[in-house]
C-alpha cells in the first residue's frame, strides 16, 4: 500500500515540508528512465504498508490502521493540493491465489483517504495454480 502522487508537483524539498515524510520514490518529469523511456509526469511515492498471502488477517488489519493514522496526519496538507496540477491516489496492489476472495478496507483507512481527498486505487493480480 502507497500513497501517490503524480503530475506537476512542488520541489521534492517543498513536498517533504509540507507533507513531513520523507519519499520511498521520487521520479521528476524528463528524467531518463531507459534507453528509449523518459519519466512523463513527477512521482512521489511514500511506502505505507507491506503485506502478503502469508499475513494474517490481524496482521492486515494493523498494517491498514497505520497507514491510516499517517494518512490522517498529512490529510490537511494533502486535502489542499491543486488537483488541477496534481492527482493523488491512495494505491493498494495485491496477488490472489484463488479466484474468490477480496480485500477489505476498515472504516479508518476510508476516512483518512476521504478527508485527505484520495482516490483509492486497486491493482489486484490472479495467479491461479493451473496458470500458465
Amino acid at each position: 500500500m502507497s500513497l501517490r502522487l503524480a503530475g506537476s508537483l512542488p520541489p521534492q524539498e517543498k513536498l517533504t515540508q509540507i507533507l513531513v515524510f520523507v519519499p520511498t520514490k521520487v521520479r521528476r518529469r524528463g528524467e531518463l528512465l531507459s534507453a528509449k523511456r523518459v519519466q512523463p509526469v513527477d512521482i512521489w511515492i511514500l511506502n505505507l504498508a507491506k503485506f502478503d498471502t502469508d499475513s494474517t488477517p490481524q496482521e492486515i488489519d494493523k498494517h491498514m490502521l497505520q497507514s491510516a493514522v499517517i494518512i490522517q496526519q498529512i490529510a490537511p496538507s494533502l486535502a489542499a493540493l491543486d488537483r488541477t496540477k496534481c492527482n493523488t491516489d491512495l494505491y493498494v496492489s495485491t496477488v490472489r491465489e484463488e479466484d474468490q476472495g477480496g480485500l477489505s478496507f476498515p472504516p479508518e483507512l476510508v476516512a483518512a483517504a476521504a478527508a485527505a481527498k484520495l482516490s483509492i486505487q486497486l491493482s489486484i493480480l490472479l495467479m491461479l495454480d493451473d496458470y500458465e
